[in-house]
Parts: C-alpha cells; structure tokens; sequence
C-alpha cells in the first residue's frame, strides 16, 4: 500500500485514491466521529462522463475543512463500482489494522440507493434488511447492547426529499 495511488480500472476507467497515513487518519476519527459518504452526479469530462465517490471525514484539528481519506473517479455509475472502491478501502484498513478495524459509529451519507448496498457490506457488515429490523428492535426497546455496538446510517434529508418528490411526480 505504497503512495497514494490504490487501483486504477479500464474498464470501466477508475481510479482509486487512499493511503496508509489516510486509514490511520479514519480509523482514529470513526472512533470519536462521523464518517461521511459522498458522491457527485456527474462531471463532464470531453465526451465522457465521470463520478465522485469520498469517504472523508472531519479534519482532526478544529477549524480545518473536512479531510477526504479515500476518493474514487470512474466512468461507472453501478453498484460493483462502489463496491469495489469502498470495499478496496475497508480491505486495506483490515490489513493495516490485522482485521481489528474499528467500525464507524455513524455514517452520513448522500440518499443515493447505488450507495447503500456498498455501504451496509463493506461498513456494516450486515445488509439492508437485517439493518431495518436492527433499528426497529432498537427502537421498541427490544434491542441487545450488541445492536447499538454497530454502525448506524443517517441519509443526508435534502437529497432523501429531493427523491422522495421525484417517485410522487412519477405517480
């Protein structure tokens, strides 16, 4: 895991950015903080499109802008895309810290359904379902300590309302 360049894909074109001391940065942060997931519609680049994808978090000193730990461009939209970026990330965090990596309390990220298949893999370590019944269990009170020792996800609401008015258009 040398420098920060990780993969590079031709097809579909990808390339996905992390480094050793950017873990190191995420792994103390998702202790104390909130991960925070991203992704941008698409940037035009010539005749092709590309996506964003960051996994960043809060700068470690007060003041400072937010610090992405991981980044991926591609020119794929889909789930194997994301899966491969975000699980790419969470493999080197589990080899960097021998599988004892420290899952993320809370992840913050942008209501965009691609996105939460990845996430509830690589992150969760549980699927969406499992995940739903989780926090209905927790939230009748009918919860173990171990449920609320795992991740929770909070959908960024602007980005949920915006979908939520495009399915009420299409009916």
């Amino acid at each position: 895991m040398k420098g920060t360049l990780q993969t590079i894909t031709m097809h579909p074109r990808g390339v996905a950015l992390f480094s050793e001391d950017l873990i190191r940065i995420s792994h103390k942060r998702a202790k104390q903080d909130i991960v925070y997931i991203d992704a941008t519609g698409s940037v035009v680049l010539g005749d092709k499109r590309c996506y964003a994808y960051e996994i960043f978090v809060r700068h470690p000193v007060a003041g400072k802008p937010p610090l992405a730990v991981a980044s991926h461009f591609t020119t794929s939209h889909n789930i194997p895309s994301i899966s491969y970026f975000i699980s790419s990330f969470c493999h080197a965090a589990s080899l960097l810290y021998r599988n004892n990596k420290t899952l993320p309390k809370l992840v913050c990220a942008t209501a965009a359904w691609l996105l939460f298949n990845p996430l509830f893999q690589s992150f969760f370590k549980e699927n969406l379902q499992s995940f739903l019944d989780r926090c209905v269990l927790i939230a009748s009170g009918q919860y173990t300590h171990s449920m609320t020792e795992l991740p929770f996800l909070h959908m960024c609401a602007s980005h949920f309302l915006k979908n939520a008015r495009t399915i009420v258009k299409e009916k």
